[in-house]
């Protein structure tokens, strides 16, 4: 217990008697976590958003002007049998014609001089839960499609389809700068390390002349290094938590966004927990890699 009490009370000492050399690698740390944390949020938000685009997925099937009531309700009766289909709603074309000239008011005067309904009959579909995603929609639209009397099935594809290929791209540019990110993070603290070292290179013979070991003298750098992780993770999130918080408050003051739409949400306990973990662990490492080669030539 003695020897555990020593190795922390060594690592708070460095951290004060080298205190610019560890505040420039804590500042290293947290600026590195930031950008990863903000990737991270904006990516969860996204993802988020686009769930609920999901949840809100209506397949519209417009049907061939030729069909009778009687093909209309044998389309139905084909379409209800499919396993997707949660409900299912006729709109005929006059009704379509009807919600048409509500929602365009202005165009009111030039469809009532057309002679013949220009707009088809449809049928909108509402999904079960478990088809709701893009690829289980796109087979279901070309199964209906095939069905005699349909003219063509929509459910915003190509919106979604690219919505989600930019959530891929997302998903896959955050990993890349992140690995990055953390690689430079580690040479740098390994590098604040090296001059730590340098700086205590007579104490750290005495030490080995009197016994010390290898792994005596590098437990206080590894806690110093998981220390500095810990800090640099605490800054990040701090000012990414503020950050949130004034985003939020311009999104709710502006008039260019509803909150009903744009609500964005700050990361989950368990997230704050692994970015913490993540900045520990890159401390240690940089710590581990800076030992290791000091230490193996001495």
């Amino acid at each position: 217990m003695k020897r555990f009490y020593y190795f922390i009370n060594k690592a708070f000492q460095n951290l004060r008697h080298f205190f610019l050399i560890n505040l420039i690698t804590v500042g290293i740390i947290s600026l590195s976590l930031l950008v990863l944390s903000t990737f991270f949020m904006v990516f969860l938000n996204l993802q988020t958003y686009l769930n609920k685009l999901r949840d809100q997925i209506q397949v519209s099937v417009y049907l061939a002007d030729g069909n009778t009531p009687e093909d209309i309700s044998l389309i139905q009766k084909k379409i209800n049998s499919f396993p997707q289909v949660k409900k299912l709603s006729l709109i005929t074309k006059e009704e379509a014609l009807s919600f048409f000239k509500d929602s365009f008011p202005g165009q009111r005067k030039a469809l009532e001089n057309l002679k013949d309904n220009p707009l088809p009959a449809s049928l909108d579909i509402q999904l079960q839960d478990e088809y709701r995603g893009s690829e289980k929609v796109k087979i279901f639209a070309r199964q209906i499609k095939n069905i005699p009397g349909v003219e063509d099935v929509e459910y915003g594809q190509t919106w979604i389809e690219g919505y989600a290929n930019f959530l891929k791209f997302m998903r896959s540019a955050a990993l890349a700068v992140g690995v990055v990110i953390l690689l430079a993070t580690i040479f740098i603290i390994s590098n604040t390390i090296k001059l730590t070292l340098f700086a205590r290179k007579d104490e750290i013979e005495i030490m080995k002349l009197v016994g010390a070991t290898n792994f005596f003298i590098r437990v206080p750098f590894f806690i110093e290094g998981i220390l500095q992780g810990l800090l640099g993770a605490f800054f990040a999130l701090m000012v990414l938590f503020f950050s949130y918080q004034l985003f939020s408050n311009w999104i709710g003051q502006s008039s260019y966004f509803s909150l009903k739409f744009f609500k964005i949400f700050f990361l989950p306990f368990h997230h704050l927990l692994l970015i913490t973990a993540v900045g520990m662990i890159t401390g240690l490492l940089g710590s581990f890699f800076s030992l290791g080669r000091y230490l193996k030539y001495e």
